[in-house]
């Protein structure tokens, strides 16, 4: 079994396509329309949908906000110090909310988190050394 797919349903859907695509640089092949997107990072399919289609999915349920729920999408990358430089270069053109800068963790890994413009957790992995 592996996960293959993410579906995140966002306030603003271009925003949020900015964030995952400029930031993040995730490649989306499915051009930004008002209801969403849907790019790759890897093997994993990332959708990037409007809440406005929660209701419409899932009913009464739907209605329930996303963002009160706990969701920590954790990403690893090549070169944590080139991706944490990246995104504070990019800080005039997209807000990106750092919680905290790149830190060694007690269990060894090296982590940048932070959040998406809809609040959403992010982990920033630094891929080990082998």
């Amino acid at each position: 079994m592996e996960i293959d797919y993410i579906a995140l349903f966002v306030a603003d859907v271009e925003r949020s396509l900015i964030f995952y695509r400029d930031v993040l640089g995730f490649s989306f092949e499915k051009p930004a329309k008002p209801d969403g997107a849907e790019g790759y990072s890897g093997k994993l399919k990332i959708g990037i949908y409007d809440r406005s289609w929660l209701p419409k999915l899932f009913g009464d349920r739907g209605k329930q906000t996303i963002s009160g729920n706990p969701f920590l999408l954790s990403i690893t990358v090549e070169d944590l110090n080139l991706v944490y430089q990246q995104i504070r270069d990019r800080q005039d053109k997209i807000v990106v909310n750092v919680i905290s800068p790149p830190a060694l963790m007690p269990w060894g890994q090296i982590i940048l988190f932070i959040s998406d413009p809809d609040g959403n957790m992010l982990e920033i992995v630094q891929k080990p050394k082998r």
